[in-house]
């Protein structure tokens, strides 16, 4: 006896929709705090990276909207379960989410790469060698945002699968992007590490500004985790006659849905990091809402002598390892770089005289009285 199976009406849309939703909120938080931060420690001055990763955020918002969208029709259900009417809006839906993925990872690369710029900008050849990973970044995503859309001949087929014409398995090509993009990433991740390695600081300090950099950088971990899926089951994303795409495609989506928001709020953290330390160094939440630094001395006796702990918080302010560790909240508040000046001074035995206060240079304690 013969039996057919009917259309279990299964749907993994509403899991695809929660994460996109969580992620759309999170990484928006995420770099509000990073404009309040970057507002309130650096006096509204406001550098590329930080445009980069508002532009990212934007591109991020745009392919979690694309995703969410999609599933109203078809994305997460079967390939039996989608109505006929909806298999031309699939396609599209899947070339425009390909291109604005692309887009989103060339934004991340390109947000890491200028907060090295900000960070090491003083180091010529290393900025140079970040242009040059930027422009490679930049042709790569030309050549990403064009292949999805001549995958079938004639290029129609591609978002109309009824016009008659042959579309090529791509399965080769997305395994060959996948280890391009992990490869770009693993390479913009270890970057830095020399130039912070060479660094007069101590390892304690060198270790946590290498710690910091790797976290903010942490969407490298989730695209060689998204490799790794399509290597071990590449049937994922076969699109050949039989196979149920929009099904075994949502596990791998869900990688690239977190990509972006997670790269975004790491991007963020040293920001955010940096807000919440001003909060503790003035023990009080009204230091988030002043650009100016609030009062550093102390009244004693009949004068006014200056605080060896705030000239020692200031120091490591101006010493602009502060703005990646969270410290340097009181002493630093017009810098925008992190290290900028005496790329190879990093370090606690930087000499006392080249470090800021505001505008004001010290040297020495000073006690002033009333003669």
């Amino acid at each position: 006896m013969i039996t057919s199976q009917l259309p279990s009406h299964e749907s993994r849309a509403h899991g695809i929709i929660t994460c996109a939703a969580v992620m759309i909120s999170v990484s928006t938080l995420a770099v509000i705090l990073r404009f309040w931060s970057r507002a309130v420690t650096a006096s509204l001055v406001f550098w590329w990276d930080d445009w980069a990763v508002l532009f990212t955020l934007a591109t991020s918002h745009m392919f979690l909207a694309t995703n969410i969208y999609w599933t109203t029709i078809g994305l997460g259900k079967h390939a039996t379960d989608i109505p006929l009417t909806d298999i031309r809006p699939n396609a599209i839906a899947n070339r425009v989410a390909l291109v604005l993925y692309a887009t989103v990872i060339l934004m991340i690369k390109i947000s890491a790469l200028l907060l090295y710029t900000r960070l090491f900008k003083i180091n010529r050849k290393f900025t140079i060698t970040l242009w040059v990973v930027a422009t490679i970044a930049t042709v790569w995503w030309v050549i990403t945002s064009i292949i999805p859309w001549s995958f079938c001949h004639p290029i129609k087929k591609d978002i109309n699968p009824f016009i008659p014409g042959v579309c090529d398995e791509n399965i080769s090509w997305f395994m060959a992007s996948a280890f391009i993009n992990a490869t770009m990433d693993l390479v913009i991740l270890i970057l830095p590490m020399p130039v912070i390695w060479r660094l007069q600081a101590s390892l304690r300090k060198k270790l946590i500004i290498s710690l910091v950099l790797l976290l903010g950088y942490c969407s490298a971990f989730l695209s060689f985790a998204r490799f790794i899926m399509i290597v071990r089951n590449p049937d994922r994303l076969s699109a050949s006659p039989g196979a149920d795409p929009s099904w075994n495609l949502v596990p791998l989506l869900y990688l690239s849905i977190l990509e972006g928001p997670f790269a975004i709020m790491a991007l963020c953290g040293p920001s955010i990091g940096q807000l919440l330390s001003r909060v503790v160094e003035y023990r009080s939440w009204s230091s988030l809402f002043t650009t100016r630094p609030l009062q550093t001395t102390e009244l004693s006796g009949s004068g006014i002598s200056s605080s060896k702990r705030v000239r020692k918080e200031s120091c490591s302010g101006f010493s602009k390892i502060g703005s990646l560790t969270g410290g340097g909240a009181r002493g630093e508040t017009t810098s925008t770089t992190a290290i900028a000046v005496h790329p190879n001074k990093v370090g606690d035995d930087w000499p006392e005289e080249e470090f800021s206060m505001g505008v004001i240079k010290v040297s020495r304690d000073v006690n002033i009285s009333n003669v």
